[in-house]
């Protein structure tokens, strides 16, 4: 926060501490923090991904959202922590969450989601994630989704993370991008792309586009956002190097995305 220009009285009403405090912890090497944060098992990629959504809270003076998202932050990163070193508590990571009502209509959906037949034909080898955005998104922050995947096993569907403010970092964006052009784009989810989906969409009025294949990351952020420019309700993205092709679909409403994916028929 400090780095991005935030005053330290400013952090200190955030933190709920005082602003001396402040200035004692900013004094130390941040890699002190970093490395105390890795012994408990909770890696600097983890971190560094909470620390930019909760700033970014910070910088927009989002304070009530703020006090939300971090107490989830801690409740998460505290749990991962006690499991990472003491394996017979895992049962506790799905324990002692803050509930939020938006949350909360969130795994609703989820679990409607993933109670459709034949679902679990739809889920990309990397994995399926689920988001939302209860307002119209500036940032990922704004977004709520499985801080994992869901994911096919041998006995079927199994969700892995848990759901949360920016928990999604790759489909969270893609949404914010679409949202920007399609202000009622509300919700996204990501599934296989296999040949006829393209025309299965189209045939239930959707538009769809086309996207990749790609050489980089970036060539795939350029061409979602050139895509999103013509508020499409899905894109069809071929994937390339590093990635899988998987197509997003868009929708204004829950109702709409599960009639959606109940209609698709994979082969």
């Amino acid at each position: 926060m400090s780095s991005m220009g935030v005053s330290q009285r400013r952090i200190a009403r955030y933190l709920e501490i005082t602003q001396p405090m402040i200035s004692r912890l900013l004094k130390r090497d941040v890699v002190y923090y970093y490395r105390e944060l890795d012994r408990v098992g909770l890696s600097r990629s983890l971190i560094d991904h909470y620390i930019e959504m909760l700033s970014e809270l910070v910088v927009s003076d989002q304070y009530d959202k703020f006090t939300i998202t971090s107490h989830m932050v801690i409740n998460i990163l505290s749990l991962r922590a006690v499991c990472s070193l003491k394996k017979e508590l895992s049962y506790m990571c799905i324990e002692g969450e803050l509930r939020d009502p938006e949350i909360e209509y969130y795994r609703g959906l989820l679990h409607k989601i993933i109670a459709i037949p034949g679902f679990e034909k739809l889920i990309p080898e990397v994995g399926c994630n689920f988001v939302y955005a209860p307002r119209h998104p500036r940032g990922i922050g704004d977004v709520i989704g499985l801080t994992g995947r869901i994911m096919r096993t041998s006995t079927g569907l199994a969700i892995y993370g848990v759901p949360m403010y920016g928990g999604s970092r790759h489909l969270a964006r893609v949404l914010c991008i679409v949202a920007r052009y399609n202000p009622n784009a509300k919700y996204a989810v990501n599934i296989k792309n296999f040949n006829d989906i393209p025309n299965q969409l189209r045939r239930m009025g959707l538009s769809v586009l086309e996207t990749g294949p790609h050489r980089s990351m970036d060539e795939f952020w350029r061409s979602i956002e050139i895509t999103a420019v013509n508020r499409p309700d899905a894109i069809c993205d071929q994937g390339g190097m590093g990635l899988e092709p998987v197509t997003y679909i868009f929708a204004s409403s829950p109702s709409r995305l599960l009639e959606i994916l109940s209609e698709i028929r994979v082969n």
